[in-house]
């Protein structure tokens, strides 16, 4: 009888030390989709406390495993891929339990969007001059292109948005053409763009390079020389 008295005693006591413990915490699905436009972004990173904790793959995607319970929030930085930018402060992740039908959506979790930036854009401009082939297009001092047979130059740049890019085509060798040098500039916002620049040329009729007058003298004709030639003239008539 003491024996059981003593052996219930120690189960109690392992029990009251077993609730010392503390339970192995839930662990919360968070997946993070990283979007450069609207492709994937792929090798973004990702942080929590300044420490590396995953990597984008080739979807674009990083799923975290957080340990917690509801209401547990976490600070994760994205360090977005090299060319692009994006958030600058992290983003708040707050850990909550979903009720969700669907196996895929549940197997994704808890799901954060972030949005990188390209540093730089693509702008697309079309220069047409209305058939002026050959003119020559030039931009930073440099020439870069000239209008084809039909008066069309297609240029392309890649620059940060709201850089000015300003063009010219020079009339050097088509002195007749007015305006002379015209110039144009344009910016590219956010997003890829397209531009066209529609210029339009007159020609100045009549207009002639200026004569250029000899300063040597000519040679003094000889006197027998100017008679032989009025002799000649004369005869003829």
């Amino acid at each position: 009888m003491r024996g059981s008295i003593v052996l219930a005693a120690a189960l109690l006591l392992a029990g009251a030390g077993g609730c010392d413990k503390p339970n192995a915490q839930k662990r919360y699905r968070v997946t993070f989709e990283v979007r450069v436009d609207r492709a994937p972004a792929v090798g973004a990173r990702l942080f929590i406390r300044d420490r590396p904790v995953k990597q984008t793959d080739e979807q674009g995607q990083a799923q975290l495993l957080l340990p917690g319970e509801d209401g547990t929030a976490y600070q994760v930085r994205v360090a977005c891929p090299p060319g692009t930018e994006g958030p600058t402060a992290p983003i708040t992740v707050t850990l909550r339990t979903l009720e969700l039908a669907d196996r895929a959506a549940a197997q994704r979790g808890i799901v954060q969007t972030v949005q990188c930036r390209p540093l730089e854009r693509t702008l697309g401009v079309v220069v047409r001059t209305e058939g002026q082939s050959n003119i020559p297009v030039f931009w930073q001092n440099r020439e870069i292109g000239r209008t084809d047979q039909g008066g069309v130059a297609h240029l392309t740049f890649r620059v940060r948005p709201q850089t000015p890019v300003q063009l010219e085509l020079r009339t050097a060798e088509n002195p007749q053409l007015r305006p002379e040098n015209p110039r144009q500039t344009f910016t590219v916002a956010e997003n890829d763009d397209v531009q066209v620049w529609d210029q339009t040329f007159q020609e100045e009729q009549g207009r002639r390079p200026p004569r250029v007058r000899s300063t040597r003298r000519a040679p003094p004709v000889n006197r027998i020389q100017r008679i032989q030639s009025t002799t000649i003239r004369s005869f003829r008539r």
